[in-house]
């Protein structure tokens, strides 16, 4: 059987994907709505101030940016619990080998991750271009200045504000995905899919708190990947923190999985 096909059609095909992007987009299309009755259809406004990715005058930015880890794992992370505890993956196993089968579910649970983080904001972002113009931000607004300070992208976003939006765009859905991956490493110690879900939920939270301003920029994850940048973080920064929350979940699922006796 081709498992890859085949786990990657369980994500996709997935009611729990779709509740995923049904509700990032109502995030996001409620933060349009919001800023229209506030603000109005005015021509001096410019997409990229009213992206949900860049849009600080309400609180949907930071709602979203708060749900992004268990937004990305609602539809497809917790189900590594699910299989263990059914039988499921037992069965899968006697057809597969287990490597081809824990690969395919890696790729199917960041896949999946990924489409749940990316799709809101790229309907958000398509929406909002139909209705405010694609143009350079105002030099004077807070927006530009703390982007400008804070070290990521500052010529791209002053330049060319919608490659701007998209490479965050591009930035969340890899941490989407793999937000996906840490889900799949604490199955082992969880009681349920929901707190499969709900632990790299709490550690990014805890984790954002903690981490926002200490030293140096910033090493909080949740202040790393919103386009707002709140605080000044530095390229090597955002690196090491993708390849570290990305190889360590993999290692340790690696190992558990490796040792672990199915049958």
């Amino acid at each position: 059987m081709n498992i890859f096909k085949f786990e990657m059609q369980r994500a996709f095909k997935n009611i729990w994907l779709a509740v995923s992007v049904a509700i990032g987009t109502l995030i996001g299309l409620a933060d349009i709505v919001l800023y229209l009755k506030q603000y109005g259809h005015k021509a001096d406004c410019a997409l990229i101030q009213i992206w949900l990715g860049t849009d600080y005058h309400f609180a949907y930015n930071s709602l979203f940016y708060v749900l992004l880890p268990l937004l990305a794992c609602l539809p497809y992370a917790g189900t590594c619990y699910q299989d263990i505890k059914s039988g499921y993956e037992r069965n899968i196993c006697i057809r597969t080998s287990r490597i081809k089968y824990m690969l395919a579910k890696e790729l199917a649970v960041v896949a999946s991750g990924a489409a749940a983080t990316a799709i809101p904001l790229l309907i958000d972002l398509f929406i909002c271009a139909g209705i405010y113009p694609n143009k350079k931000p105002d030099k004077l607004t807070f927006l530009y200045a703390g982007i400008i300070d804070c070290n990521m992208f500052p010529r791209l976003f002053a330049e060319h504000p919608v490659c701007y939006a998209l490479v965050f765009i591009v930035l969340d859905a890899l941490f989407g995905g793999i937000a996906g991956l840490v889900a799949m490493c604490f199955a082992r110690w969880c009681g349920s899919r929901f707190s499969t879900m709900m632990a790299p939920f709490a550690l990014y939270v805890f984790t954002g708190v903690i981490f926002e301003g200490t030293g140096i920029g910033t090493w909080s994850a949740m202040a790393m990947i919103n386009p707002i940048q709140n605080v000044v973080t530095y390229r090597y920064q955002i690196v090491t923190m993708y390849v570290v929350v990305c190889t360590v979940p993999l290692a340790l699922i690696y190992i558990w999985h490796r040792r672990r006796d199915i049958l």
